[in-house]
């Protein structure tokens, strides 16, 4: 048995202001062919889990690219060059080959599609045909649409966010193909569509409520005899028209009645999923407030609108101006991709001062560039890392050149390249910072560095200032999402009923 796998995966936010390029889409580069097998194995990542499967059942892989990021909608020419080569290695050994299994997002959109997921098993297709079996693993903040399931034989939702089991949902996507190729298995998959949109800054699994819904799933899958059941939070920054929540379940039988069960109770609980948003100025007063309760540890305060994971520029300024109003003792900042401040700070050296405006040059939603005088330059590094995050442990990662300033009280780790949203502590470590001995900690995600930081910080506060990953859905443009849909219309129904 012979199986071409693969990921390429993009979550894209259509209301990003830059361009979706490849370079965008790969800052660090990407992985192709062969070395798929040397930097994934034991990876705790989608080809990872595929590998681990394959190797149990002593199935031969034919690895082919590896790519997943977020950022903005990409560009024909970004699309044509990735999914290009994915196709020749697919044209390559489509007579060779008894199945596909790819890791896809679920929320990708370019200027050619607004559904890549659809548009990339389209192109798959037309090269093997209908009977072609072909799997695919999914993030849980796909946007799943009907042709999505009509292209595939089974999708495979990761359940936890952080994404910490993205191996697992390729493990289960290449041993449920494997199965289907043996002919032990032939699951139906189904998907229900929900009029709801969901903030990630609420979808910690590692937290309630989205904890209870969870646990929800995995308990009626497991009683039912599903072989697999998600609840897909869906990615609200992609304005296509099926935009949204949704629940998939693949099984041997029973998968509609399941499917139907599941959406209905998310939707009597949906309420629970409802945002709350902190200013800047608010989420500083929580976080000093926890610090003055025994004065011991530091505080994360997440920037969630200026989300990198969500396709963000990451060079806001909200929180840090807050920072710098206040002019924090104890506290920093990290990371801010600016490449000209990154390489100003190394022309000047480590002990040089500089001076200039930082950050807010990508659009004008996600604060003006903070003008500064006199910075210290506290320490350079060459941008180098290896993950240390469980979602990406042992993985390689490249912010560019990156500098640690100083500006007044606060510290600033400025980068060169935009590399991914704050995952663990690599873009303070790298530059010498030593988050223990800090008060205040500010980055730039939603959810996913909970898995490094939830186990280590005194407590979590999130921020949630104006920005294109806001949880305050009506500042967002929207133009092609269906509608009614929930919270934005809070009338919405579901079936006939709202459960309100």
């Amino acid at each position: 048995m012979k199986i071409l796998f693969g990921m390429l995966a993009h979550e894209t936010n259509t209301f990003a202001a830059d361009k979706g390029t490849f370079e965008r889409w790969a800052p660090s580069g990407w992985t192709v062919g062969e070395d798929i097998m040397r930097v994934y194995d034991g990876a705790p990542d989608y080809p990872g889990g595929m590998i681990r499967a394959a190797r149990e059942e002593g199935v031969e892989l034919i690895p082919t690219v590896a790519l997943l990021n977020a950022g903005p909608l990409l560009t024909e020419d970004a699309i044509e060059y990735a999914l290009g080569t994915l196709l020749g290695y697919v044209k390559k050994y489509k007579d060779e080959i008894d199945g596909i299994c790819l890791g896809l997002h679920g929320a990708g959109a370019a200027e050619v599609t607004d559904d890549l997921e659809t548009y990339t098993l389209q192109k798959v297709r037309e090269i093997v045909g209908s009977d072609m079996p072909i799997t695919v693993s999914l993030d849980l903040h796909g946007n799943i649409s009907d042709d999505m399931i009509r292209l595939s034989d089974g999708l495979f939702g990761i359940k936890q966010y952080p994404h910490v089991d993205q191996a697992e949902a390729g493990y289960l996507a290449m041993k449920t193909l494997i199965r289907m190729l043996s002919g032990e298995s032939s699951p139906k998959t189904v998907l229900r569509q929900l009029p709801l949109l969901i903030a990630p800054s609420v979808g910690s699994t590692y937290n309630m409520p989205m904890r209870a819904f969870t646990e929800h799933f995995a308990a009626f899958a497991e009683a039912k005899g599903l072989i697999d059941a998600t609840f897909f939070h869906g990615f609200p920054y992609t304005d296509v028209h099926y935009a949204g929540a949704s629940v998939v379940v693949v099984a041997e039988e029973g998968a509609e009645e399941a499917a139907d069960q599941l959406a209905l109770w998310v939707w009597e609980n949906r309420r629970l999923l409802d945002p709350v948003c902190l200013s800047c100025e608010e989420a500083v007063d929580q976080a000093l407030a926890e610090l003055d309760k025994d004065g011991t540890g530091y505080v994360v305060i997440n920037e969630t609108s200026d989300n990198p994971g969500g396709g963000t520029p990451g060079d806001g300024t909200h929180l840090l101006r807050e920072f710098l109003r206040r002019n924090l003792k104890g506290s920093i900042m990290g990371y801010i991709a600016d490449s000209e401040i990154a390489l100003k700070a190394h022309e000047a050296g480590i002990g040089g001062h500089i001076s200039g405006l930082l950050g807010g040059k990508t659009d004008n939603q996600h604060g003006e560039p903070v003008e500064f005088e006199n910075a210290q330059v506290m320490a350079l590094s060459d941008g180098h890392a290896i993950y240390t995050s469980p979602m990406y442990e042992g993985l390689p990662v490249c912010y560019g050149k990156t500098a640690r300033l100083r500006i007044g009280n606060v510290e600033v780790v400025v980068s060169e390249t935009l590399s991914q949203q704050t995952f663990d502590d690599r873009p303070f470590a790298i530059t010498g910072a030593d988050l223990e001995k800090y008060r205040i900690v500010g980055l730039k995600s939603s959810v996913h560095f909970r898995a490094f930081f939830q186990p280590r910080a005194k407590a979590i506060v999130t921020a949630d200032p104006p920005g294109i990953q806001t949880a305050n859905f009506h500042q967002l443009s929207y133009k092609k999402i269906r509608r009614p849909v929930y919270p934005l219309d809070p009338e919405t129904t579901f079936g006939g009923v709202n459960h309100g």
